[in-house]
């Protein structure tokens, strides 16, 4: 009798991405995070180890490959064909985690800090443009809290203060509500009609805002979220 399950694509998918973090390391490349370093930092809580195991996982997996950086002395991971095609699987695993994992929450249960943090450490890096763009969080709330997200190609920058550049968008909104519209429960069409998020700038730049911070474009809420 077969003691492997050989033939099933799942068992074989899972054999390579049976655990958290070797889709979350895709996950941060799919994005352009690219250099070691950066991947550890982009991923809290994985050690050196962990980390090196599972980029080699992936490379020998055909998902990842190694190439030499512009300076040619170090070295980045892009992802292959195969990791390309990764994103609509990241996507779905994304948009169940948000339909029954996460619950609405409450405008005293999120953390203006943590909150940002976790926004800055999401951009997509690969889609930026090379022009410096600044983004000024308000976030309202019993404490107004403000913060600043400085992003250019490769490079995202969150700053507690005024980073001394000219701001080119601002985005207002109390935390619970900017949670909701990061994680896909509303979407930037319907927060902005609803007065939940605003958002001033140039039209050009409002409108790339979903593609650099993963934010949904368009569309109305997933079915079952409130």
């Amino acid at each position: 009798m077969p003691t492997r399950d050989e033939y099933c694509p799942i068992y074989r998918s899972l054999d390579l991405f049976g655990d958290r973090w070797t889709l979350l390391v895709v996950r941060e490349i799919l994005r352009g995070v690219g250099r070691f370093n950066e991947l550890e930092r982009s991923l809290p809580g994985i050690s050196r180890s962990t980390l090196t195991q599972r980029l080699r996982v992936l490379e020998k997996g055909g998902v990842i490959e190694r190439r030499l950086a512009d300076e040619a002395s170090t070295s980045r991971y892009v992802p292959t064909d195969a990791g390309g095609d990764l994103i609509n699987v990241i996507d779905a695993v994304g948009e169940w985690g948000v339909r029954w994992l996460i619950p609405r929450r409450q405008p005293s249960e999120v953390d203006p800090d943590g909150l940002m943090q976790w926004i800055g450490r999401h951009v997509l890096l690969r889609a930026l443009p090379a022009r410096r763009v600044v983004i000024r969080f308000e976030l309202r709330g019993r404490n107004r809290r403000y913060f600043w997200l400085v992003l250019r190609t490769g490079e995202a920058s969150l700053c507690p203060e005024h980073p001394g550049f000219p701001e080119d968008v601002v985005v207002s909104s109390r935390p619970a509500d900017l949670y909701r519209l990061v994680v896909g429960q509303q979407s930037l069409e319907g927060a902005m009609d609803e007065g939940s998020v605003r958002i001033e700038g140039p039209p050009a730049l409002v409108r790339s805002l979903p593609t650099w911070l993963i934010l949904r474009a368009s569309g109305p809420p997933i079915a079952g979220v409130k």
